[in-house]
């Protein structure tokens, strides 16, 4: 009964690594930065890909696919995943800024009621 939750628990850790962008194999190499200018490179490009910019989507492309390889991953520096982490805060504030501003109903001609 016990291998059989541990085997569950696993393969749910290994889903929740996989559809945040990060490779079971690569869980001991990186920093806590790296793990997280991944998981949020990936949230990016796959939920808000249409707010990005062309040379934002390209960088970001291009540091995941060097977290990817085992050589580059290695070779990724604090510098390479603030840029990464600063592309997708922006993205962030720009996609909480749309959400805000459709979920207000300003937009919708909604009037509010006279307090008489």
């Amino acid at each position: 009964m016990d291998k059989f939750k541990n085997l569950k628990d696993t393969e749910r850790t290994n889903a929740w690594l996989k559809s945040n962008g990060i490779g079971v194999n690569q869980i001991y190499a990186g920093t806590a930065e790296l793990f997280q200018a991944q998981k949020l490179a990936t949230i990016a490009l796959r939920d808000h890909g249409s707010l990005l910019e062309q040379h934002q989507a390209n960088i970001l492309h291009n540091f995941l696919r060097a977290a990817n390889n085992g050589q580059k991953r290695l070779k990724i520096t604090q510098g390479q995943c603030f840029k990464a982490l600063n592309i997708t805060k922006k993205i962030q504030r720009m996609y909480a800024k749309l959400t805000k501003h459709k979920n207000t109903g300003s937009h919708q001609g909604i009037n509010k009621a006279d307090p008489e």
